[in-house]
C-alpha cells in the first residue's frame, strides 16, 4: 500500500525538462519528428481556432465565449511567453521552434488585446453592470498585472523554462471554463456548438498518450506523471459537458434582430 501512496503522491520524478528536449524532438534526426509536428501543429492550430470563435462571437453576437479572468489569464501567459521563448531561442543557438513560438504568441498577445478591449467597449454592462469606461480599464489592468506576477511566481516555483507546465493550464481552463460561464449567462449567444467541438477535439488532443507535451519530454509520460492524465479525464469530461450544457440553453434564433445570421 505505502509503495502505492508514494508512487501516487511523495514521488516526482525529477523537477522537469529541458530546452535541449525540444530541439531533440523538433530536430528532422528525430525518428518521430513527423508525428511530433503534426501533433505540435494540431495543438498550436486548435489554439487558434479557439480564438478565431471568439473573435466571431463577438462580432456577430456581441460576446464572448470566454470570461474576462480568462482574457487575463491567456493575455498574460502569452505575452510572457514572447519573451520566454525568445530568450529560449537565444540560449539554443535560434532553434526554430522557439522562434515561432515566440511569433504566434505575439500573435495570439493580440488575440487578447483585441478581446480585452471588447470587454470594456462592448460587453463593460454584461460583465460589470452600470460602470464607466475609466473603471472599466481599471479592472482590466487590475486582472491582468494579478495574472502576470502570478504566471511568473509559480513558472519559477515550477521550475518551467519554457512554460511548458504552465501551458498545459490554458487547455485545462479552455475544457473547464467556458461551459461554466455560458451555463452562467443562462444563453447560447455568445456561445457556439462549433467552438463546444474544438474544444473537445483539443482537450483530447492534449491527454492522449501521443500529445505534444508527452512527444517533447518523457517527464510528460503516464508511468513519471500520472496526475498529468488524471486531470486530463476530468477536462475531458468537461470538455463534453459543454455540449450538454448548450443543449439544455435556450436555443439561438435562426437570425439576429440585425438580418445576421448567428455563429453555430
Amino acid at each position: 500500500m505505502w509503495d502505492f501512496f508514494n508512487a501516487i503522491f511523495a514521488s516526482y520524478n525529477g523537477t522537469g525538462y529541458q530546452l535541449s528536449e525540444f530541439v531533440k524532438a523538433f530536430s528532422p534526426s528525430n525518428p518521430h519528428y513527423y508525428l511530433v509536428l503534426m501533433i505540435g501543429g494540431l495543438t498550436f492550430a486548435i489554439g487558434f481556432i479557439e480564438y478565431i470563435y471568439s473573435f466571431l462571437l463577438l462580432k456577430v453576437e456581441g460576446s464572448s465565449p470566454y470570461n474576462i479572468l480568462m482574457h487575463s489569464y491567456y493575455f498574460a501567459i502569452d505575452s510572457m511567453g514572447i519573451i520566454v521563448f525568445a530568450t529560449a531561442s537565444h540560449a539554443v543557438g535560434g532553434f526554430w521552434i522557439f522562434t515561432a513560438a515566440a511569433i504566434a504568441e505575439v500573435i495570439w498577445s493580440l488575440f487578447e488585446v483585441y478581446n480585452l478591449i471588447m470587454c470594456v467597449y462592448v460587453e463593460r454592462e454584461e460583465i460589470w453592470g452600470d460602470i464607466s469606461i475609466k473603471e472599466a480599464w481599471q479592472r482590466v489592468a487590475g486582472w491582468v498585472i494579478v495574472m502576470i506576477v502570478t504566471v511568473n511566481l509559480f513558472r519559477v516555483f515550477m521550475n518551467d523554462p519554457a512554460m511548458f507546465k504552465w501551458y498545459i493550464f490554458t487547455n485545462i481552463l479552455m475544457a473547464i471554463m467556458p461551459g461554466l460561464y455560458w451555463e452562467k449567462r443562462g444563453t447560447q449567444v455568445g456561445a457556439s456548438w462549433g467552438l463546444a467541438l474544438v474544444i473537445l477535439v483539443g482537450t483530447i488532443n492534449s491527454f492522449l498518450p501521443t500529445n505534444m507535451w508527452a512527444l517533447v519530454s518523457p517527464y510528460f509520460s503516464i508511468s513519471n506523471n500520472p496526475w498529468f492524465y488524471v486531470v486530463g479525464i476530468v477536462a475531458i469530461f468537461f470538455a463534453f459537458r459543454n455540449l450538454w450544457v448548450l443543449k439544455h440553453l435556450p436555443s439561438k434564433r435562426e437570425v439576429m434582430p440585425s438580418g445576421k445570421k448567428y455563429i453555430w
